[in-house]
């Protein structure tokens, strides 16, 4: 068996170290977790002399490399033999392509229309933290282009058998910065038509958003939910109806294995979900006033239409031992609701008290293992610190990014996807899930509850929406808009999980390594090594050509292997679907309608 080609990315830490050390956020570092999270095979590599450019394969610089005359030439002379390369910024490697970095731009808006074919075409200006306006060569292909002035934004270079691009735009820093916002030190500004008064004493985490309240936010269409009863005056106000970070890793994910198709390179990817699942959906529960009455009520709708909730427990107080017996034995997950608002004893922004109170809900649930939090309020301050203190005290999913104003539901952190922050040069073991509204129907309109599904889905993420047991118990509308939101979601494919259920999964799949080879007669080995079992995976392998057919697929394990063709990131993919054992799993596909070539390649 021949080994497939695979991605190599040149990532020099210790650079990136010495760099921080003197005030200088490398971001780049952050690519590691966007490509860790696709769970795509690559090797790191800290200088491009570590790696030997012989046959096709792609090369990831996530940051423009400072390279002598003789390793750009000899990386130009791989690309024109076949090889694909990737580069954010271009540097002296893009003078060898004639590509090359004019104006910095700090902050603003990417143009994709999709018209080249290499990207799908975004409806919405895309907002970037960082990056260069491009100067390219007639022979360059323009794939986005800087919207304030239609400069190339990101530009392709095809050069013999081989294909080079130049992305002018910071990708790593616009994910990392619109997913964790700004530090917060003070009051964020509000949005000058009243819908977000952010300015309002209390730090949290919408104090820090990137996006712009003018520029990034739409009003969402009425007509997709009606109801008789309702919150007098909650009307439809303006929403981040885009997730702009998602949308960068999308596109970063479209060229890579677009790049990667066009140089024969296959680069398979474990599926976010089980296969078969579009999305999943999330729904949390804030504990606030601790009210058996209001619990009651809650736990009876949720029995009524069949979901398991991350029910989120705020200090002082707590439930009563019948009422958190019930939580646990309908299958509810105990979590802590942080609460730093300053009204007890132990309510305010610290190490201390974060420990306190996590100790304080274990006692009162009985309950040792809480691995997820929602900070009460949506209370921020700084910006990585309280990750590090999740990590200390075993916190594993903090779900308290998102909106605590009706103007700035929906993406306001630009992400319905897991990650794990950025802190420095490293990530912090800690999940971030995003929340997009709160309390369907008083808090939030209903109208924003479409938007956001249609972009989850879009995205293949999680839709997370927060109801407080107060407000299901006092309204029947609000008990009604969380019914529909869980039968829309439902209707749509989308599982209901909790926190916990998505941090195990994606820590199960966080551990699975992905290796593919090359098989006589055009066929494929994938393996995937797992250290645990997981039942039900999806293995994504981009389609070699758009008439190839599968002729057979099977596993050396003797699982099933079900395979399908479907859409994931706006690219025709292959899922195969099957039960990864403890251990090493590998799948064979042969293709009815590819042929080989005599050297053994695939033929597009």
């Amino acid at each position: 068996m021949k080994e497939y080609p695979h991605l190599s990315v040149v990532l020099d830490e210790v650079s990136a170290r010495e760099g921080h050390a003197e005030g200088q956020a490398p971001w780049w570092t952050y690519c590691a977790e966007v490509l860790d999270h696709v769970r795509v095979p690559y090797d790191v590599v800290p200088a491009i002399g570590d790696l030997g450019l012989d046959g096709p394969g792609v090369l990831l610089f996530p940051e423009a490399p400072s390279l002598p005359d003789d390793q750009a030439a000899a990386v130009r002379a791989w690309v024109e033999g076949g090889g694909a390369l990737l580069c954010t910024g271009a540097g002296s490697l893009g003078a060898a392509f004639g590509v090359a970095e004019v104006d910095p731009v700090a902050d603003g808006y990417v143009l994709i229309d999709g018209a080249d074919g290499w990207l799908d075409g975004v409806d919405v200006p895309l907002r970037a933290q960082g990056g260069n306006k491009l100067a390219v060569g007639t022979d360059a292909v323009v794939l986005a282009s800087w919207a304030h002035d239609k400069t190339p934004a990101i530009v392709l270079v095809h050069l013999g058998l081989g294909v080079a691009i130049f992305s002018g735009v910071d990708i790593w820093q616009s994910i990392v910065r619109i997913q964790q916002g700004d530090p917060v030190y003070t009051d964020g500004v509000p949005a000058a038509d009243g819908s977000a008064a952010v300015d309002d004493g209390s730090l949290k985490c919408d104090d820090g958003i990137v996006l712009s309240y003018e520029t990034d936010r739409e009003v969402p269409p009425q007509s997709a939910v009606r109801r008789a009863e309702g919150r007098a005056g909650l009307d439809p106000v303006p929403i981040f109806h885009r997730p702009h970070a998602d949308l960068w890793r999308g596109a970063f994910l479209q060229l890579l294995l677009g790049a990667a198709r066009h140089c024969g390179v296959v680069l398979p990817w474990l599926y976010y979900w089980p296969a078969g699942v579009p999305a999943v959906a999330h729904l949390s529960v804030d504990s606030d006033r601790n009210s058996i009455e209001d619990a009651a009520t809650s736990l009876d709708l949720f029995d009524e239409i069949g979901v398991r909730t991350t029910w989120c427990h705020v200090y002082p107080g707590g439930y009563d031992t019948a009422t958190v017996e019930r939580i646990g034995a309908a299958g509810h997950e105990h979590a802590l609701h942080f609460n730093a608002v300053g009204d007890a004893d132990i309510a305010s922004w610290g190490w201390a008290q974060l420990r306190a109170q996590h100790a304080w809900a274990q006692a009162m649930t009985g309950h040792e293992e809480i691995v997820s939090n929602k900070n009460h309020y949506t209370r921020w301050e700084g910006w990585d610190e309280f990750y590090r203190w999740c990590v200390r005290l075993g916190i594993e999913i903090d779900e308290t990014r998102g909106p605590s104003k009706r103007g700035n539901v929906g993406f306001p952190f630009g992400t319905a996807h897991l990650a794990k922050p950025m802190s420095g040069t490293r990530r912090l073991d800690v999940l971030m899930l995003p929340m997009h509204a709160q309390d369907l129907a008083w808090t939030t309109h209903e109208s924003v509850r479409n938007v956001i599904l249609d972009q989850v889905v879009a995205q293949h993420g999680v839709a997370h929406f927060l109801f407080h047991p107060v407000h299901l118990h006092r309204r029947s509308f609000v008990r009604d808009a969380c019914r529909d939101v869980v039968a829309e979601a439902t209707r749509r494919g989308l599982p209901w999980w909790t926190a916990a259920q998505l941090n195990a999964w994606e820590r199960l799949r966080r551990n699975v390594v992905l290796d593919v080879r090359h098989e006589a007669g055009g066929g494929l080995a994938i393996s995937a090594h797992a250290p645990n079992a997981i039942p039900g995976a999806a293995i994504m392998l981009p389609l070699p050509d758009p008439s190839a057919q599968v002729e057979t697929a099977w596993s050396d394990s003797g699982s099933p292997v079900r395979p399908a063709v479907v859409e994931r990131h706006g690219m025709t993919m292959l899922e195969l679907a099957t039960d990864l054992a403890e251990g090493t799993t590998t799948l064979h596909v042969t293709w009815a309608a590819v042929a080989a070539a005599p050297d053994g390649e695939l033929v597009r």
